[in-house]
């Protein structure tokens, strides 16, 4: 018994004197997601490690501009190109112009040093703020915070956007919180879709915590019993031209069964569904109640972390996620698609009906949301789901019966016209505004009028087609096509 006292006293003794390990801000074998002030989150992964007097982290490249208007998938990090761990502690990120930003993770309570130097201009000192006990994703450790002032070469401070923002470094999971070191110190940059900010942890894997890396998987996983109800809605169908004038697709999807397997995820379902779709001068109205079977295949290139480029032949994009109403993941590639050739990729300059692709976890997608320069809309929204006892928002009614208004509570005549087109309603709205666009989408006439018709004078306009689009309070109720002869 004696033997076993000494031996865990011994033991004891040991443990107490074991050295602890250090604050470190970034690891090799730990996934993080961090969200900054637009609910933007971003994922931050080591891709490789080079080991020697100290230890060099990659961390997986993100699209960054490397010069005027040229960007790359393959330069940096959002945190920067890579994180070098100093013997002594200091860990050193690196900017887009290779200036070095120094952090001391064993600096103690109030030490500062120059974390940062621009030549002939201005330095960067940091201090330690606050070493405490924190919550991590709902995990106790001790957390380190290391604030910023900006300072003059007389040691003046400067009044900069960096004096608030901090770092907050975990002393056994890394980064709490922490800035985009790519573009340190600049708050402004050329990019329009980033600047430094702050951004702060969000979820870890390894270990798991907090928010997790959305799937594929995880956006199409649905339950029998699940039920959801989607609508989507095209006005002009995203053509300037086309006959279609109106289109109008409701779903109700109610599923049955789920059969998982190693690379897919096979559904059967009810589907029950009304589409209708109006013409300039027809509609149509068809409904359908059908069982069908799907296959969810594995997709990769969704999978990647929100922030990895996902690289095609001749263009790059990178999606990312939010948390608020729901988990999601959005596409941004309509509105941040970068194209070129080789690792000099330009932003994408586009026209008309542009917009975000937006996935839901366990809800399915895409679903977006957008309007045209020349009156069109493109729409696809969820408008109510049951998942077990959880219901959300407004019940769809497919009973056969139109849904959009058609055009016989709108004449405009003579059409084609010449000298001048008359708009007469019959409607409940009072206030009406008419706008007619060239087939260009330049506004070419607009005119307001109360009650239920206005003749609008042509003159000065060249034979052609054009748009007109008649408004209620700013709402849009009808629009169509014009010949002027």
């Amino acid at each position: 018994m004696k033997t076993l006292y000494l031996f865990l006293l011994l033991l004891t003794i040991v443990v107490l004197k074991a050295p602890a390990h250090d604050y470190q801000t970034v690891y090799a074998h730990r996934v993080a997601l961090f969200g900054n002030t637009e609910d933007r989150i971003k994922g931050l992964r080591v891709d490789s490690v080079k080991a020697a007097s100290d230890t060099i982290l990659y961390p997986f490249a993100t699209i960054q501009e490397v010069s005027a208007y040229c960007f790359s998938p393959y330069k940096a990090s959002w945190i920067g190109e890579k994180v070098v761990l100093k013997a002594d502690g200091a860990n050193l990120f690196f900017n887009r112009e290779g200036g070095v930003v120094t952090l001391k993770t064993r600096a103690r309570l109030n030490e500062s040093w120059i974390a940062f130097q621009r030549t002939d201009t201005f330095r960067v000192e940091a201090s330690v703020q606050a070493v405490e006990l924190g919550n991590v994703l709902g995990l106790i450790d001790s957390v380190k915070t290391i604030a910023f002032r900006v300072l003059d070469q007389q040691g003046n401070l400067v009044d900069h956007a960096l004096n608030k923002l901090k770092v907050k470094i975990s002393k056994t999971y890394g980064f709490v919180e922490t800035l985009n070191f790519y573009l340190f110190p600049d708050i402004v940059v050329r990019d329009p879709y980033d600047s430094l900010d702050s951004y702060t942890l969000v979820g870890l894997i390894n270990p798991e915590a907090g928010v997790q890396n959305l799937s594929w998987f995880d956006v199409n996983g649905f339950n029998p019993g699940d039920e959801l109800h989607v609508q989507e809605h095209n006005f002009g169908d995203g053509y300037f031209l086309s006959p279609i004038r109106e289109y109008d697709n409701r779903c109700i999807y109610k599923y049955l069964e789920r059969t998982d397997y190693a690379d897919s995820i096979v559904y059967r379902y009810v589907r029950t569904q009304s589409i209708e779709t109006i013409y300039t001068d027809s509609a149509t109205l068809k409904t359908t109640n059908d069982t069908l079977k799907s296959v969810v295949l594995a997709n990769p290139a969704f999978d990647k972390l929100p922030g990895e480029p996902i690289i095609e032949s001749n263009s790059a994009h990178q999606m990312y996620m939010r948390n608020d109403e729901f988990l999601m993941k959005i596409d941004p590639s309509m509105t941040e698609l970068y194209i070129g050739n080789g690792s000099c990729l330009g932003t994408i300059i586009g026209e008309g009906c542009l917009y975000e692709k937006r996935y839901l976890k366990g809800l399915g997608g895409p679903y977006y949301s957008c309007s045209g320069y020349a009156g069109d809309s493109e729409e696809r929204k969820l408008v109510y789901y049951k998942k077990g006892e959880t219901e959300w928002g407004n019940r769809l009614v497919i009973t056969g019966v139109s849904n959009i208004k058609t055009d016989d509570r709108l004449k405009v005549f003579p059409n084609p016209a010449r000298d001048g087109v008359t708009f007469q309603l019959n409607d409940d709205a009072v206030i009406h505004e008419v706008k007619i666009y060239s087939p260009t989408g330049t506004l070419v006439k607009s005119v307001q009028f109360e009650g239920s018709s206005r003749i609008i004078h042509l003159t000065g306009l060249k034979s052609g087609i054009y748009l007109y689009k008649l408004t209620s309070s700013n709402s849009l109720i009808y629009a169509g096509k014009l010949v002027v002869e």
